[in-house]
């Protein structure tokens, strides 16, 4: 089953609340807001930080807030932050590990699948992903291919 880890489903609820409550709030703060494990929570909002999604404040008034709007942050850039790069299958990060690249039947299918995916989670945006007022989104790239993803 494919599904987003644990620290990439945590890294989007902090940032949500990023985005709806402004003001900085520490590792510790947002930890025990939504009962999560502090010392992962660290680590995710150090990850973000690095990646520069996050500033951060020292200071009985400090904790982290969004560094750039959240309509200048993609998915892509989220879980590559907190995973690393995304890949759906192995031969698509490295076709030479795999001994069935040759002949494998679904080897240019799924590379095809795994680029629309990508190209799908860099344009959307953690604005979209936690229903900020704006455009919707719309898939595809030709004008009779999108579609809203909001019904």
């Amino acid at each position: 089953m494919l599904k987003l880890s644990k620290k990439i489903d945590y890294g989007l609820i902090l940032l949500s609340r990023m985005c709806m409550e402004p003001a900085p709030e520490s590792a510790r703060e947002m930890a025990e807001r939504y009962n999560l494990p502090q010392p992962m929570v660290a680590n995710i909002l150090k990850a973000l930080s690095g990646a520069g999604m996050l500033a951060s404040t020292r200071g009985v008034q400090g904790g982290y807030e969004l560094a750039r709007p959240a309509r200048e942050i993609s998915l892509a850039e989220i879980v590559e932050a907190l995973e690393g790069p995304f890949s759906l299958v192995d031969c698509v990060a490295d076709g030479d590990n795999c001994r069935f690249t040759s002949i494998c039947p679904t080897h240019d299918p799924i590379q095809a699948v795994h680029h629309q995916f990508q190209n799908f989670m860099s344009r959307l945006s953690l604005a979209e992903i936690v229903g900020m007022p704006q455009e919707p989104f719309q898939f595809g790239t030709g004008s009779n291919e999108n579609t809203n993803i909001y019904g």
